[in-house]
Parts: structure tokens; sequence; C-alpha cells
């Protein structure tokens, strides 16, 4: 009986590990960008394409494919599939198109090659810090 509460709690000490770690990301933004950092609610109407400036500065936000739902969650207060439902009704309504996902070998690419780009990562990057969930 000891052996199996034992697995049990190194199982679920584990997964809250590794839960732990994948939840701490930063959102970055191109080096020479002027803006000095964003609120939860900026990087919210950002991702779903409500605003597109900061303080008059027009911003292109991507996704990345591998913290997607975690972002989704922690900023949007959305699942995955809620925020899928939305995009397709922005896109039948002809309104909005949802941000490029992009995968972390084109992510540095991008912050370096693109002005005024914003994205999220838990690796770091080379760019300018706007905001981190720890």
């Amino acid at each position: 009986m000891m052996n199996i509460i034992f697995k049990v709690f190194f199982i679920l000490l584990l997964l809250s590990g590794s839960f732990l770690f994948a939840s701490s990301f930063k959102i970055y933004a191109s080096k020479n960008i002027a803006i000095d950092s964003l609120s939860k609610s900026q990087i919210s109407k950002l991702y779903l394409k409500k605003i597109s400036k900061i303080n008059g500065i027009k911003v292109i936000v991507y996704d990345t494919k591998e913290y997607y739902d975690e972002f989704t969650k922690y900023f949007l207060n959305k699942t995955p599939s809620q925020i899928h439902a939305y995009w397709m009704k922005q896109i039948f309504l002809g309104k909005r198109v949802p941000p490029i996902k992009l995968n972390e070998n084109e992510v540095n690419q991008k912050l370096l090659s693109s002005p005024n780009t914003i994205i999220y990562s838990s690796q770091k990057l080379n760019g300018k810090v706007l905001y981190e969930k720890e």
C-alpha cells in the first residue's frame, strides 16, 4: 500500500514540476521597439486583434505553436477550442484573421528580421521583454 502511495505522490510531483516549468514564459518584442512594457489586458486585446497599436506604434503579433494552449488560457481566459471558434467567426464575418503561428526555430528569426514584432516564448530570445509570467 505504501508503495502505491509513494508512486502516486512521485507522479504528482513530476507533473506539478513540469507544469511549473511550462507555465513560465515571456512576451518579447523587437529590440528597438519604443514600448517598455505591456499589461495583461493589452496583450489580450492585441492577440484578439481588438487593437493593433500600443502608444501609437503599430505592432504585429505572432503565436508560438509550443505554448499556444497555455497562452490562450492565461492571457485570453479561453480554451484553445473557444479561441478557434472566435477566429472562425471573425474570419466568416470578414473582420480579422488570427496571428500566424511560428515554431520555436522561427521565433528568434522573426524578432530579428521584423520591426515591431511581439511574440511569446519560454526560451530566452534576442528581444526586449515586455511582460514576464513566472
